[in-house]
């Protein structure tokens, strides 16, 4: 049996891609693909849907590069947050 929890990337039925990205740039690359495919996908156990993954590439894109950073750091449901407040 395979250990679930070490695999990086790994696509569940249906095209659903679970990814547990080691650094933040990965994390930022992932939440692009959903964007890309419009599909959901699940990044760092949290599950992600196209409208907050829009929602974050489009405030992610408008950061500076310093806050950028401090941005793509976060966990993905605290970006989430931070996005629709600052788009709403």
């Amino acid at each position: 049996m395979r250990d679930k929890t070490k695999e990086p990337t790994r696509v569940r039925q249906r095209g659903t891609r679970v990814v547990r990205p080691g650094n933040s740039q990965e994390r930022i690359d992932a939440i692009r693909s959903i964007v890309d495919k419009c599909q959901y996908g699940k990044v760092d156990g949290t599950t992600v849907d196209l409208f907050s993954a829009s929602a974050i590439v489009k405030v992610y894109d408008a950061l500076s590069d310093q806050n950028k950073a401090k941005f793509a750091s976060q966990p993905v449901g605290v970006m989430a947050h931070m996005a629709f407040r600052l788009i709403g």
